[in-house]
Order: structure tokens, then sequence, then C-alpha cells
């Protein structure tokens, strides 16, 4: 696999990241997003050109960017989806008729089954079977700045990558490495599932801050005032639970600040400084609403997946159960209830841990 052009499906600042970094190491990018969303790009259509300022800098030039998928997405070597989990379904739908075998297609982040979920949808669309993989984690930490311009952060210098099956995981990652140089193989989408931190630290921190998100206006500090002793040993508790999972997968998981020490977000791995004082969750302020991604995606498409995934694999999760519960009744909703990213949603629905297994490492489960 060569990966020269590259269509970036998305337009939120991950995308724009992306589709920045790659464009300036001289690929041709390019970008589209769905209807709903695609008014944040048509700035950029007339004049496809992004600023990249932060660790990475430049004038971005642009092959194209349209609200047109087939355009896109016409002979790109590699499509690359840079959105929350809640679009996936619905690009996967709209790539099923345009999508081709010999492309290759990255979540990118995955956000727990991002990969799996694609593939579900392809494969009850088309007989076209491309190379799907995902992430576990964003590839860059970014912002918007304005219409043209996007702050790179940093490259996280260590991004989980798995593709489906995870036979093809090598040949992907042999394509990208020298794009983005901090992914590394995972065994399988199960670990790259595993390995998002967002369901145990999002909800967590949003739940024991509830009076501060709801009157602060969006005026406080989602890391540096959210965490406490008290946040953290409960942030601790449930990512003991996380590690409880992958070990009945066969998973050795790294403990999240451990994690986050690796990727270069913080300098200490305990669960109070690594988040309270690291570099890389300084600043970023706080949401203003209960209603924010962090309990809609984070819980509906992420944590409610890792409850179902307990439960096949006999695993007690009593604190994740709680946070889903309380996330539910906050949001007037029944995530559990809903499995928004159900087993079921990602075709693993009836199945053992060990068919479970052999699907994703074989594509598969006989």
């Amino acid at each position: 696999m060569d990966f020269r052009t590259i269509a970036v499906l998305g337009g939120g600042a991950g995308a724009r990241a992306l589709a920045a970094d790659l464009a300036l190491q001289g690929c041709a990018v390019r970008m589209w997003d769905l209807p709903q969303f695609f008014t944040a790009l048509t700035c950029l259509q007339q004049e496809p050109t992004l600023t990249a300022t932060g660790v990475i800098q430049g004038q971005a030039a642009l092959e194209l960017v349209s609200g047109n998928l087939e355009m896109v997405v016409r002979d790109a070597d590699f499509i690359c989806v840079v959105t929350q989990a809640l679009a996936h379904a619905q690009i996967a739908e709209a790539l099923a008729p345009i999508v081709t075998a010999d492309q290759c297609i990255l979540v990118n982040p995955g956000s727990s089954g991002g990969a799996l979920e694609f593939a579900r949808v392809l494969h009850d669309r088309t007989a076209a079977k491309p190379v799907i993989a995902e992430t576990s984690t964003l590839t860059h930490t970014c912002r918007i700045v304005s219409n043209r311009e996007v702050l790179i952060r940093m490259r996280v210098g260590l991004v989980k990558m798995a593709a489906l099956p995870a036979s093809s995981t090598e040949r992907v990652l042999g394509s990208l490495r020298s794009l983005l140089p901090g992914l590394r193989p995972a065994r399988d989408v199960l670990e790259t599932m595993l390995c998002n931190g967002n369901p145990i630290i999002h909800p967590t921190v949003m739940l024991l801050n509830t009076g501060t998100v709801e009157r602060s206006g969006g005026r406080w500090q989602f890391y540096e005032e959210g965490f406490t002793p008290s946040v953290a040993a409960v942030v601790e508790t449930l990512d003991a639970e996380r590690i409880a999972l992958g070990r009945a997968l066969g998973l050795e998981l790294l403990p999240e600040p451990e994690m986050s020490y690796r990727q270069g977000y913080s300098t200490h791995t305990d669960y109070l400084r690594a988040y309270r004082d690291g570099p890389g969750f300084q600043g970023l302020g706080g949401p203003d609403a209960m209603s924010h991604r962090y309990i809609t995606e984070d819980v509906a498409c992420a944590l409610v997946t890792l409850l179902e995934l307990g439960q096949v694999c006999g695993v007690p999760m009593p604190v994740a159960a709680a946070i889903a519960q309380l996330a539910s009744t906050v949001s007037e909703r029944d995530y559990v209830r809903e499995a928004r990213r159900g087993l079921r949603s990602l075709g693993l629905a009836d199945l053992t841990p060990e068919q479970m297994l052999r699907f994703v490492q074989q594509g598969q489960c006989d």
C-alpha cells in the first residue's frame, strides 16, 4: 500500500489537523463532511488552504474540499474518518455504494468499536471488502483557531492501531508509519477498543463535577480543576475494571496514566497528577452543559460497549455500571437499554469471547 492520495472525512479540529499535517508532508488531501456539518468547511472550498500552527506549521494546500463524497473518495488510496462516534454509521452508509475493495479506511479515533461498526454496515450494504482499521485515540491534540487555522498542540506519541482482520495490521501500518510516526500495532481491534481512555475519564469527571459544569458557563478547566484526589480515586477504580476486562481477553493493558505518559500528555503516572498537572492536559477548558459529548458519546458509544463486553466475559464492572446509570439519570435517557454501540451494532452479538477473538483476528468466528 502507498498512501499518497488521502480523503479526510470530517470537519472538526482532528480532521483539519490530520489534513494539514498530511498535506504539508506532500500528500494530495481532499476533505468532506456530512451535509449537516459541511457549512464549517465551505470557506475552504474556494481557497482550499489550511494554516497550521503549533508543533506543525505551514500553509497546507488541499487538493479538494467538496460536499460530494464520490468526488472526494474516487481513486483515493486512503480514507480517514475523523469524526465523533455518533457519525460513524451514517458515514459508513454513505460510503457503501462508493468504496472499493482496494481502498483502506482508517477510523481515527475508533472510539471503542469504529472499525467493527464500519465493517458491519458495509457488510450489509456492499460486496466490496476494503481493509478497515482504527486507532485507539486521535493522532493529534488540536484546536480550531479560525475557519482557516488549526492549532496542533501535539502529535500523540503512542497511538495503538489495528486492522480488521488483524492479519492486515502490519500492511496498513507499514504505509502509515512514515506519515504518522506515533502509530503502534495493537493485537486487534479489541485492544484498540480497550485502549480508549475517554469512557474512563470523561464521564467520571463530568458527573463528579456536575455542579461546576452547570454553574460555570464553561469557565473552568476540565483537568486542572476537575481532578481532585477523590475524583482520581474513582477514575483509578474504573480503570482497574477496564484492565481486568482486557486480561479476560488475553490483553495486558497499560493503566491510563501510564498511557498518557507514553503519549506525551503527562510527566506523571499516578491518577491525580497525571491529569491535574500533565502539560498536555492544561488549558483545555471545560463543558458548560451535561449534554456534552463527554457523556453523550463516551457513555453511549464506549462505556456501554465495555459493560456488554464485561457481561460476556464474566468480568464484574460495578463502577462502570454506576457511571452509566448516573449518566442516564442526568440525561433522562437509558444509555444501557439504548445500546447505541452495543455488541449487536458491532456484529459481535451472541458470540463467545473465543469466537470474538477469532472474528477480529481472522475475519470469521467459525
